[in-house]
Formats: structure tokens, C-alpha cells, sequence
């Protein structure tokens, strides 16, 4: 019997970690942090027995919610690989950078040091086995993964362990802009009576399903026309936009957008979003086919304004007044996206867009929900980069509706979630929470 752990990112936003056990051996997928308070790290009650049984750790993708607790596992004497791509590996200084900040500013003590964030030893999954494919790749453990289009480096994984087969979904989004996905699909998947596509994963014991947006029903394109509203209204009366994007992910997809909806628009952009847009282009394995060229012709954009320091933003009141402005902080945590938040505040023809999770008690949740506030407008429109209802209903019908635990949302979205989903016929089905067990 194997038993599935949830260490945390199941019932709530966050953390994602979950720790799969077949007698004294471990795997771990992901291990990452929530951004509430001084930093919520993964339920470990005993980490030292964990760390000892450890047989190797999958990294799905480089945000903080799935990898920055990675330093805690060779803190305790991990000494093993964490299997990851290059890609991954790539982005995780800037995210580790950034939550070295986060924490330093709250005064907040992070449980690891640098040199041990340093002992990381990562393998690149792309270099033992091609997407789609199944390799061996320790004793009694076969893998296969594809491109989960979340961001350049995201993956989903299949694992064979044990002769058990278990999904993770990681982050996944088949709506990108830019991202490519692969398709997880059963081996016979029936597409009609008599056509079935062929597929490469066989009947699952367990399926981990990104489930962050619960039954919202809405395709990508609805939510472009709503924001799309909202941009038109506040450009109509003379305003400045605001969107606060994180560094790496949305905010570059919309960022190209926004360049091809909005060709007259002046477009002031922080230049490490850009320089991140600019890094995608370097594997366009990640990447739908056009979209090098459409980066190059944002780039040739005539009204875009690259913020580079703190000088050139200081210039942008005089120099423009209606303007699509995008600063790299989805949450505005940072001093430098509260000054530009500060500078429109007070024209009640501007407005600021909020498009991703706004973590409890950050400034943008706290300005998102005070009714009482004057100035410029408030919006949330939601871009998608996980999955939906009928997202994970297709994913689950892709894998021959295995049991399944929904994750990356509260308890009660995810019941939500899951009732609906029985009600349709699928059986089950998990919405647990940190610290639960599935056996199988």
C-alpha cells in the first residue's frame, strides 16, 4: 500500500508539496512556501525521518509557492537531487532573491541559510528522458513529463513507482498566449466510437490536479474581453492603467497583449519584466510557434517606455497621462509598486487592474477590498494560469477519470469544485487539506 501525504497546497493557495511513501522510501513533489504572514513553510512534523527516506524530489516549476523551502530538505541533511529543467533552474535565483526580500522586510526569519539554498543539487529532467517518453530513472521508479504551459520550464510528471502510477499536474494551463502544453492523455483515450487518440499514460492510481479557479466556467478569451472593458472605459476618459504583474509568467503574456490591443497606447513597462520576456526567447521549446516573432514586434512597439531606474519612473507624470502601466509586483508588496500606485491614486479617471492570487493582508487585497477609499478605480479580473471547471473536467477525461485530489485552492472552492464534478458522474474525487493521507 503506498500513502500520499499532503505537506501543504491542498485546501489552501500555496506551498504546494506533496509526499508519496511506499514502505521506508520517499519521493517528494514540490516544496514550496505561502506568502501570508512571515512566510508558511510545508507541514513536515518530522522532517529529519522524511529527509532520511528520501529517495529524490520532483520540482514542477519555479515559483515560490512550489520551490523555496528546497533549502529545508538539505538544511536537514538531504543530500540528494532534486529533478527539475533548465529553465526551472534558471528563474529560481530571481524568486529566491525575492523572497529573501519579502521576508527581510517583514523581519521574518527564514529556517535556512544561504549555503544551504547553495547545496542544491539539481538534474535536468530533459537530459535523461524527451517529453512524452518513459525512462528509468531509479530503481523501481519510471518517469514521463510534458510542458504544463504555466511558465518556460513547467512540467507536469507521470511516475511509475513501485508499480503504482501517480499524475501531478504542477501548474498547468493550456490558454497561454505564449506557452505551449502537452496534452496528458491516457493511452486509449476515445475520442468517438470507433477513433481513439493515442496517449502514453496508463490507468492511474492517483491524479494531483491543479484546480486553482474552482467552477469558474470561463475560457481565457472571456476573461481578455473583461479586462478588455475595463482598459477601453479607463482610456476612453483620459486615465492611466495599472497593472501589477509577478516577474516572471502573466505579466509578460499580457504585457504582448496588451502591445497588439493597444498599438496607440503608450506602454511603460519595468525592465526586468522585459528583459524576462526577452529570456523566453532563448529555448523556444517552451514556446508556441509565433511567438518569437510577435515578442519582436512588442519590442518594436513605438510607444513603449522601459523603466530602468528609479529616475525614469519619476519622469512618467509629466511625460504621460493616459498610459498602460505594468509594474513587476503582482501583490504590490514592493516600495517601487506602491509609488506608481501612489502617483494615480488620486484622478478618479484612472485605474489599477489586479489579474492573479492577492495573498491575505497584502496591499493589493487590502486596496482591492476597502469600499471606503477615494481616487481611481479598482478592478480584479481574473487571467488565467491554472485550470478551471472545465479544465480539470478535461483533464480528467484525458486520464480516464482516475481518483483525483484537487488542489491550489481553498477548502471550500475546492468542495465546490468536487461536488460539481460528482454531480456530473465523475467518482473520486479528494478536496482535502494539509496533513490528510491518501492510501492506494
Amino acid at each position: 500500500m503506498m500513502e500520499l501525504t499532503i505537506l501543504g497546497g491542498a485546501g489552501e493557495h500555496g506551498r504546494s508539496s506533496y509526499l508519496l511513501q511506499q514502505g521506508e522510501q520517499s519521493l517528494l513533489l514540490d516544496y514550496g512556501v505561502k506568502k501570508e504572514g512571515d512566510g508558511q513553510y510545508p507541514i513536515t512534523p518530522d522532517i529529519d525521518e522524511m529527509v532520511a527516506s528520501l529517495q529524490t524530489v520532483f520540482l514542477s516549476h519555479a515559483h515560490e509557492d512550489h520551490c523555496i523551502a528546497l533549502p529545508l530538505l538539505y538544511k536537514h541533511g538531504y543530500t540528494g537531487e532534486v529533478w527539475t529543467t533548465r529553465a526551472t533552474v534558471g528563474q529560481l535565483p530571481a524568486y529566491f532573491e525575492a523572497w529573501k526580500r519579502y521576508t527581510d522586510h517583514r523581519s521574518a526569519t527564514r529556517p535556512y541559510d544561504d549555503e544551504d539554498q547553495q547545496r542544491i543539487q539539481f538534474r535536468y529532467l530533459e537530459d535523461i528522458v524527451p517529453p512524452g517518453s518513459w525512462s528509468p530513472l531509479l530503481p523501481h521508479l519510471d518517469v514521463c513529463w510534458g510542458r504544463a504551459g504555466h511558465l518556460p520550464g513547467s512540467i507536469w510528471l507521470a511516475l511509475c513507482w513501485h508499480d503504482k502510477y501517480i499524475f501531478f499536474s504542477g501548474d498547468y494551463t493550456s490558454e497561454s498566449q505564449l506557452l505551449a502544453a502537452d496534452r496528458p492523455l491516457h493511452q486509449t483515450r476515445l475520442i468517438s466510437k470507433t477513433q481513439t487518440i493515442p496517449g502514453i499514460i496508463p490507468d492511474l492510481d492517483i491524479a494531483i490536479i491543479d484546480a486553482a479557479y474552482g467552477v469558474d466556467p470561463d475560457h481565457q478569451d472571456n476573461k481578455l474581453t473583461q479586462l478588455k472593458r475595463h482598459i477601453d472605459e479607463t482610456l476612453r476618459q483620459q486615465g492611466a492603467v495599472m497593472l501589477p504583474v509577478p516577474v516572471y509568467g502573466r505579466g509578460q503574456e499580457l504585457i504582448l497583449w496588451a502591445s497588439e490591443e493597444y498599438p496607440d497606447t503608450p506602454l511603460l513597462v519595468e525592465a526586468g519584466l522585459l528583459n524576462n520576456l526577452r529570456s523566453f526567447t532563448t529555448d523556444t521549446y517552451w514556446l508556441h510557434a509565433q511567438a518569437c516573432a510577435r515578442i519582436e514586434r512588442l519590442l518594436q512597439h513605438p510607444y513603449l517606455y522601459v523603466m530602468e531606474d528609479e529616475q525614469s519612473r519619476n519622469k512618467l507624470p509629466t511625460q504621460y497621462t493616459s498610459f498602460i502601466l505594468f509594474t513587476d509586483d503582482g501583490m504590490m508588496q514592493s516600495v517601487k509598486a506602491q509609488q506608481h500606485y501612489e502617483r494615480i491614486a488620486h484622478n478618479e479617471h484612472n485605474a489599477v487592474i489586479f489579474t492573479g492570487h492577492l495573498a491575505h493582508g497584502c496591499f493589493g487585497r487590502r486596496l482591492l477590498l476597502d469600499t471606503e477609499r477615494e481616487g481611481c478605480k479598482v478592478y480584479y479580473v481574473r487571467y488565467k494560469v491554472h485550470q478551471g471547471l472545465p479544465d480539470v473536467r478535461r483533464m480528467l477525461l484525458d486520464l480516464k477519470s482516475p481518483p483525483a485530489l484537487l488542489v491550489h485552492a481553498t477548502k471550500s472552492r475546492t468542495d465546490g469544485l468536487a461536488l460539481r464534478l460528482e454531480q456530473e458522474g465523475f467518482h473520486r474525487i479528494h478536496s482535502l487539506l494539509p496533513q490528510d493521507k491518501i492510501q492506494f
